[in-house]
């Protein structure tokens, strides 16, 4: 029976990055996270805060990720920095 599902079921491709697949190694995995751009709406959705206070941070917390300045009218974050910034937010709540 497992031979039936295995043949409907349809094979997913893999993207690979320079003969490599995703799954042969973590450092391939986090390469790829670290280097994922999140954009202003993706930055509001993950950190629930509102763009407003997203600015405020930015100007005033020298521990908040630094932008990256990716046209005239836009700007992204690194989704490492970010989640590295949420996670000291999070320490920082259980040392107190």
């Amino acid at each position: 029976m497992t031979r039936q599902v295995q043949d409907v079921v349809p094979r997913q491709s893999i993207p690979h990055y320079g003969g490599l697949s995703v799954d042969a190694t973590p450092v391939v995995r986090q390469l790829d996270k670290a280097l994922r751009i999140l954009r202003m709406k993706q930055l509001i959705e993950r950190t629930n805060l509102s763009r407003a206070t997203l600015y405020v941070l930015m100007a005033s917390d020298p521990t908040f990720p630094r932008k990256i300045k990716l046209t005239a009218r836009s700007v992204g974050f690194l989704e490492s920095e970010v989640d590295t910034w949420i996670a000291s937010r999070a320490e920082s709540r259980d040392a107190s």
